[in-house]
């Protein structure tokens, strides 16, 4: 199976245009074309009998001139008579042309004398040779007369009409994936933190759907996040209020050793900026960019916390 949403909706149109293709193409040719080959070879059949009926109730030259003329101008046959000629026993019937089963049933069925077909003399025509009592008749025949040009009008009528089907199929369905895309482009853009203004739901009724679900997720989302960060920005408001009071208390202290105090106001300094940064960051206004940072130091951070508040007698569980 195809793995885009364009290659499977394809599929589920080309498998059932294909098949209704072959299914009649199969009935074409089992039933048309072989009843309309069979009737043609009938018609030529029929047409070669009465010229051997004529030959024989007229056999003088006279007759067989004015035979031959009317042959070619009512049955599109040119004919020649060879008196006094035979058929060669080693001549078989061509077997390699389009049409030798039914036009060799209709002829011996018709005629019941030993003939000759050649499908190759040209391109144009056939040439049929049958053995006749005084000698052999010589018969072209146009292709025609055993071939009908719907066939091909038939095969192009139906592959032309199926692939323009398909062409406008396919147009209708590169539009209903183009909404299904842009679904998609949205939704990995705002995943990614990115703001998605433009997008406009559209497509058929369940991609809109789907686009003002995602419209609806997004806006709350949207929502929780600004609400969290009013929360989160207003709680850093209120901590600097405790911060003040341990500067103020720092600073009353009068017993402590001097380089304690210094630590303990550094600490303070950097929860300020830490806070500070924060504000920034939730307003927008931060400027903060990736540095490194000692993993180790990350991992001793209770060691580190617990050096920094030993001066203040606090215990860390």
């Amino acid at each position: 199976m195809p793995a885009t949403l364009m290659g499977r909706s394809a599929l589920i149109i080309l498998i059932p245009l294909i098949l209704v293709q072959i299914i009649s193409t199969f009935i074409f040719y089992d039933n048309h074309w072989e009843t309309m080959s069979r009737r043609l070879a009938q018609g030529l059949a029929g047409d070669i009998s009465h010229i051997r009926v004529y030959l024989r109730d007229n056999p003088t030259p006279e007759d067989f001139a004015w035979i031959r003329s009317s042959a070619r101008q009512t049955m599109q046959l040119d004919i020649d008579y060879e008196q006094r000629a035979a058929l060669p026993a080693s001549e078989t019937i061509n077997a390699e042309g389009p049409f030798p089963d039914v036009l060799t049933r209709e002829l011996w069925r018709e005629l019941k004398r030993p003939f000759t077909i050649d499908f190759d003399r040209s391109d144009r025509e056939i040439e049929i040779n049958m053995q006749l009592p005084g000698g052999v008749l010589h018969v072209l025949a146009p292709r025609k007369r055993l071939f009908s040009s719907t066939t091909y009008v038939f095969v192009l009528w139906m592959v032309g009409s199926s692939m323009l089907l398909f062409g406008v199929a396919a147009l209708f369905l590169n539009v209903q994936v183009r909404a299904v895309r842009r679904l998609a482009r949205a939704a990995d853009s705002f995943g990614k933190g990115r703001d998605v203004p433009n997008f406009k739901p559209e497509g058929a009724r369940e991609v809109r759907q789907a686009a003002l679900a995602f419209t609806a997720m997004r806006n709350r989302i949207q929502r929780q996040i600004d609400q969290r960060t009013k929360m989160l920005a207003g709680v850093s408001h209120d901590l600097r209020t405790p911060l003040t009071r341990l500067r103020l208390q720092i600073e009353m202290l009068g017993g402590a050793a001097p380089e304690d105090v210094s630590d303990i106001k550094e600490d303070i300094d950097e929860m300020e900026r830490m806070l500070d940064g924060y504000l920034a960051f939730a307003r927008g206004e931060g400027d903060e960019a990736s540095e490194p940072t000692n993993l180790e130091d990350l991992l001793n951070l209770e060691s580190l916390v617990k050096e920094k508040l030993k001066p203040l007698n606090i215990i860390i569980n």
